[in-house]
């Protein structure tokens, strides 16, 4: 009976590492897909700023011809 507890036991740490070992493999690959993320969000919010500067200058622009048609 004791030798059989011994291997259960011994079972049940070798069952406990590898769900361990699991745990810590998938956090690092959901860390990376997350890092991934954070690129794409940083380049989303590049890219709404170059659009962000264009309306500034279009809307610029518009006010120069605005200004123009008027002092005609």
């Amino acid at each position: 009976m004791g030798n059989l507890q011994i291997k259960l036991t011994v079972l049940l740490l070798l069952i406990e590492v590898v769900a361990f070992a699991w745990l810590i493999i998938d956090i690092q690959k959901s860390k990376k897909n997350q890092n991934k993320i954070i690129e794409l969000e940083h380049q989303i919010l590049k890219v709404e700023g170059s659009i962000m500067e264009l309306e500034r200058t279009i809307v610029d622009k518009i006010d120069i011809l605005i200004e123009k048609k008027s002092n005609d």
